[in-house]
């Protein structure tokens, strides 16, 4: 998750990607206001800086300030962008008509990726999605969401409210400078994503370190808490209810020594078909436990290698399962669910979270996401539970705390498993030669041996 397993260079000189890219003069931009909205920028505004304050690959922001003197952040995509897409997605049709991997059709992958660029050429849909996720997380003074101020937005203008005091998640420095604690911003940063997907199925489609932000919240005598700023709503994915229900029950399943061995596969196959057994392991690591696997799985895991018994096919209908191309009435794209979700714990990686501390929160969650919506409401409230409800909670709490103290053991039972592996091969190889391996001896092979020493004497 994160950057972690990529080399610290590309890390650096990719990172500028996310809101510092290479952005166009102010005069090409202002087409944009003209077009949209009808007027230019000192029209519009009272004053609206010519030097952007963040760059991307699809839009650039610009700080203004309103008629009333309110401090705004103008979006706006780059000029003639959607017409360029447009004929590049032909292109991309075409050849997915034509292109069949394996036999294997792919439209699937075009049609997804223009759908997702679609909605993130549309500023309309991102002032609705975020304007929807205000919604899900309202009553939580800890996460702010900027306002939209419609009438200065369009489908390529989108203007909201300007959050200053910023911090990005890898500045270890300004977040002690603001007495924050890593800790809790962690915790903040766990509870706020997975409440979303797994209570509210809304998912951001897009949490990466440029997008997402730390701020000081509220303060008293014993300290300030950390405040999450969330930005750029373009791509979101909403997780159907009865697919949101069984996302919740595997990931208690992987934790709960009353689970069925059968029930987790069940539960992972409908998300990864073929390759239902390592599907819990993108989730976390910790659920190697519960996991199907075999010794030749550990073995090429450990060799960072696919197992040789998983054919391209598998692969191919793994993705197609975890698309959601078999969910009726289509939606329930895992895929963008793991995205997203990857995004969160390369966050939670840059604060030091434990995965621990992160598992608790997810299992904490998808515990709530299947309750009634009242309790639901009371929990993420912090109000009294009945006590089943608080027992449901305390014992997924307790799974992850009795996983923890098996998790040293792993590093001790790797390679044995790894060895044991070898020690088979070698004697799968022994086997091939025949021969050389008393236990591929054929005794009936011995027996016209005998006989032919008999003729011999």
């Amino acid at each position: 998750a994160g950057d972690r397993g990529v080399p610290k260079q590309y890390v650096k000189a990719l990172a500028v990607l996310t809101d510092q890219a290479p952005f166009r003069p102010f005069a090409q931009m202002e087409q944009v206001l003209v077009e949209d909205l009808g007027k230019k920028g000192s029209e519009l505004f009272s004053s609206i800086d010519t030097q952007p304050i963040a760059a991307a690959s699809l839009a650039q922001v610009h700080k203004a300030r309103t008629k009333e003197g309110e401090d705004v952040a103008v979006k706006m995509l780059y000029p003639g962008l959607r017409k360029n897409t447009a004929s590049d997605f032909s292109v991309f049709e075409t050849m997915g008509k034509q292109i069949k991997p394996g036999g294997f059709d792919l439209e699937w992958l075009v049609r997804d990726f223009k759908e997702a660029l679609a909605m993130e050429l549309d500023l309309q849909t991102e002032a609705a999605n975020a304007e929807e996720a205000q919604r899900k997380l309202a009553r939580r003074t800890d996460v702010s969401i900027p306002r939209v101020l419609h009438h200065l937005s369009s489908k390529s203008v989108l203007t909201m409210r300007l959050e200053t005091d910023l911090i990005k998640m890898s500045d270890t420095e300004k977040l002690h400078a603001a007495h924050l604690s890593r800790s809790e911003c962690g915790e903040l940063v766990s509870d706020v994503f997975y409440e979303m997907a797994l209570v509210h199925g809304l998912v951001h489609g897009d949490p990466h370190a440029g997008n997402v932000y730390l701020r000081v919240g509220e303060c008293t005598k014993s300290g300030c808490k950390p405040q999450l700023v969330m930005l750029d709503h373009g791509l979101y994915h909403t997780i159907p209810p009865a697919m949101r229900k069984d996302l919740c029950r595997l990931i208690i399943a992987q934790l709960s020594p009353f689970a069925s061995h059968a029930r987790r596969l069940r539960l992972a196959a409908r998300f990864a078909g073929p390759l239902a057994r390592y599907f819990p392991l993108m989730l976390s690591p910790w659920f190697v436990f519960s996991a199907s696997l075999t010794s030749e799985d550990m073995a090429a895991a450990r060799k960072q290698e696919l197992p040789k018994s998983i054919a391209p096919q598998d692969i191919a209908e793994c993705l197609v399962a975890m698309h959601g191309e078999q969910e009726k009435g289509g939606g329930g794209n895992m895929l963008g669910v793991l995205h997203s979700m990857g995004y969160t714990r390369g966050l939670l990686t840059s604060l030091d979270f434990s995965e621990r501390a992160r598992l608790k929160s997810l299992v904490r969650h998808a515990q709530i996401g299947l309750w009634a919506p009242a309790h639901q409401e009371r929990a993420l409230n912090g109000g009294s539970l009945p006590l089943m409800a608080t027992l449901q909670l305390f014992l997924v709490g307790f799974y992850v705390d009795l996983t923890a103290l098996l998790i040293p053991f792993l590093s001790l039972i790797g390679p044995l498993i790894f060895f044991y592996s070898l020690y088979m091969s070698f004697l799968a190889s022994l086997w091939r030669f025949g021969g050389l391996n008393i236990l591929a001896w054929d005794w009936a092979d011995a027996e016209k041996e005998d006989a032919s020493d008999d003729k011999t004497e």
